[in-house]
């Protein structure tokens, strides 16, 4: 569907990226290297089970019309909880003009044979401003 020229994943994924709000590797020296938790605003969480931590990640790309072939996706061992994943989700191309990369940060808790995400942040990487071409939890201009 299309709403002045413009696909509704596009739209989605642009909402988000103003709201403000696929590798695979798994192992704790990989863990040091995870930016922490508070690196990035987060976002809501959906009480929805899953299979496998990476399902995760496809549902939050899935929710703003992408796809895992569109990400690299890190996956590492929470350094404290042996229960938890955390994902690192990074796309780094996107159809918007003042972003040049968008990265999730996904704490998934393994319980009763499922995955569930109990962790969901975001970050951007602006192409313009103070800070282009770093990380920031900020809107980009």
């Amino acid at each position: 569907m299309k709403i002045l020229g413009q696909s509704i994943p596009t739209l989605a994924l642009s909402a988000l990226l103003l709201s403000g709000a696929a590798a695979l590797s798994a192992g704790n020296s990989a863990a040091d290297a995870v930016p922490p938790q508070d690196a990035f605003t987060p976002i809501e969480r959906y009480g929805i089970t899953y299979d496998k931590p990476r399902d995760i990640a496809e549902f939050y790309l899935n929710q703003f019309g992408l796809h895992r072939n569109d990400a690299n996706l890190r996956e590492v061992r929470h350094p404290s909880d042996r229960s938890m994943r955390i994902l690192i989700v990074t796309v780094d191309e996107v159809e918007d003009p003042s972003v040049t990369g968008v990265q999730w940060r996904l704490g998934a808790r393994f319980s009763e044979g499922q995955w569930q995400a109990i962790e969901a942040g975001m970050r951007r990487k602006c192409a313009r401003g103070e800070n282009a071409g770093e990380w920031t939890k900020s809107v980009c201009p």
